[in-house]
């Protein structure tokens, strides 16, 4: 007996031992383990940064600047027009969908072979198309890039070949990407592993290309955690890949798993190691973080009595979802400071009436609070007809309303009356003169 308890005890030991190891949190990827220059780690839906390496250091985007040029174009032409190619348009250097004068293209199939096949004449047609030259373009860019809260980007062109005033940062990439990630068409055309464009007149066979984000569709092997795996990884669905001579291999990637988007850049590195230190980042993100909805939008986060009024209290919430990324193993709490404006009746549902200053951790940021309802003055008519109807409001009750109501008009008419006289008495004093 003495020998079976024992052996149950072992067990639970082991078994406890399993349950630690399993919710442990790894330690972030080292410096030395990601080869990449510079790389960061972003949640999408916080924007909370969760890794980086020299993430605001001057880095050259090559082609991830694209994904810029793509949001710009998704947010200033119609996804159906269709843009001809023009007699003099200029060769481009570098990856190319070499178009042809008089060939035609909706702003769609562009902008697919812009992000998926990432062609450089595909990026200085729309750079024309919106704002007529590339230097003009590159102006849009970089106004559109500042909107975003890039502080440490230049752009020169529209596609990403070097020039030494076209620059980023691998945190200033993670904000693009972002936001672009916000258009439903940007996130549908990056997750498309090839793209086949239909003969034209001009070109009698299809444009058949792959994704240059391998990491959609391929199976060659990278060294990953100690073995060999494919790049192709089923959690990814996006961004955008890079190379030039100065810029080296560039990616910015995202996914989803376990219920959170992550977002990942990695600039100048090789080949495949740009695959294996985002996928490193990624997993890092994925299996030791969890999303914690701290409050949702228009639900009640509190109430205010107000004198005077119908509804006695006004309830307010915060207009947007408050989410707060953490490790797995930890518990959140928030703290909260509310400060209401300077109130005055009637309030309109939707208003806003102060603010809510939100702590959660380390962080601590500012949220409007708007009223959930209507709150209305008990000195209105329609309030007090509403009384003196109500079947609740006995006879004593009525009469005495009814004498507050004839009063209040009595006091109107006899305002009126005397600002008449008033007025009599200067026109009369004005004819004497």
């Amino acid at each position: 007996m003495k020998l079976k308890n024992r052996i149950l005890f072992l067990l639970f030991i082991i078994f406890m031992s399993i349950q630690n190891i399993s919710y442990a949190i790894e330690p972030p990827p080292t410096q030395e383990e990601i080869s990449g220059e510079a790389a960061i780690l972003m949640e999408n839906e916080t924007g909370k940064i969760l890794y980086e390496k020299n993430a605001y250091k001057k880095m050259y985007p090559a082609s991830t600047t694209k994904v810029m040029t793509a949001l710009l174009a998704l947010e200033k032409l119609d996804l159906d027009k269709k843009i001809a190619v023009p007699s003099d348009f200029p060769q481009v250097d570098g990856s190319s969908m070499y178009l042809l004068p008089g060939e035609e293209f909706t702003v769609n199939d562009l902008i697919r072979a812009l992000l998926i096949h990432s062609s450089n004449d595909v990026a200085v047609l729309l750079a024309m198309e919106i704002s007529g030259s590339v230097e003009e373009f590159a102006k849009l860019m970089n106004e559109r890039a500042v909107e975003i809260g890039c502080t440490g980007t230049h752009y020169s062109n529209p596609h990403g070949l070097h020039d030494d005033n076209h620059y980023t940062t691998v945190y200033d990439m993670a904000l693009i990407s972002r936001e672009a990630m916000k258009n439903e068409t940007f996130r549908k055309i990056v997750a498309e592993p090839i793209l086949i464009l239909e003969p034209t007149d001009k070109t009698p066979e299809k444009r058949i290309y792959n994704n240059t984000n391998r990491f959609l569709w391929s199976n060659e092997p990278i060294v990953y955690k100690n073995q060999y795996i494919p790049i192709k990884y089923n959690a990814v669905d996006g961004i955008k890949t890079g190379f030039t001579l100065e810029a080296q291999k560039c990616l910015a990637s995202t996914g989803i798993k376990n219920g959170i988007r992550m977002i990942a850049v990695v600039y100048k590195t090789t080949e495949y190691d740009v695959f294996r230190d985002s996928r490193r980042l990624l997993d890092y993100g994925f299996d030791n973080f969890k999303i914690v909805k701290v409050l949702s939008a228009m639900e009640e986060l509190g109430k205010e009595a107000i004198k005077y009024s119908v509804q006695k209290n006004l309830k307010y919430a915060v207009t947007e979802d408050i989410s707060y990324i953490t490790p797995i193993d930890a518990e959140v709490s928030y703290d909260k400071k509310i400060e209401l404006d300077e109130l005055k009746l009637p309030i309109e549902k939707g208003q806003k009436v102060g603010k809510a200053t939100i702590t959660i951790g380390d962080d601590t940021k500012e949220y409007e609070l708007v009223a959930l309802d209507d709150v209305e003055s008990i000195f209105t008519f329609k309030h007090l007809k509403e009384l003196i109807m109500s079947k609740e409001t006995n006879h004593i009750k009525r009469n005495i309303l009814t004498g507050i109501i004839v009063f209040v008009i009595l006091l109107i008419i006899l305002r009126i009356i005397r600002a008449n006289i008033k007025r009599k008495r200067r026109k009369r004093r004005y004819k004497k003169l």
